[in-house]
């Protein structure tokens, strides 16, 4: 995951013409990544907004609180940069497909899958939900 910059990560963009406060982003898709990916990176935010709302043993942190994102059907899909270096799991078989043969070797994709899963402790603290 030491490889992943903001460039690399889905983007969002306000939900509609309607402003509400706390603001809603949907999601804007990256193309390049796999559903067992973004699943994993979506269990992260939603660890992170809980921890942030009521963090334990440790002073709430100052300052605005995290986007409110969330996946809508009508979302855009982009393309995206994908970093290079990742498990074949991290990219989306189609999208891979989809490539032609030289641009998808500079990838450097790394033939073994990465795993998704995350230690029970971590989700206890997410109050149990792994997605």
């Amino acid at each position: 995951m030491r490889r992943f910059r903001p460039a690399h990560m889905s983007g969002d963009e306000t939900d509609g013409d309607e402003k509400s406060h706390p603001p809603v982003f949907r999601i804007v898709e990256a193309r390049w990544q796999s559903l067992e990916l973004k699943s994993f990176l979506r269990c992260l935010d939603r660890l992170y907004r809980e921890h942030w709302a009521a963090p334990i043993g440790e002073r709430a942190t100052s300052g605005n609180p995290p986007r409110d994102r969330r996946e809508h059907p009508d979302a855009r899909v982009e393309d995206g940069v994908a970093p290079t270096g990742l498990c074949r799991n991290c990219y989306d078989r189609s999208w891979l497909e989809s490539l032609k043969p030289h641009v998808r070797d500079s990838l450097h994709m790394i033939n073994s899958d990465y795993d998704f899963s995350l230690p029970p402790a971590m989700l206890d603290k997410g109050k149990g939900r792994a997605s």
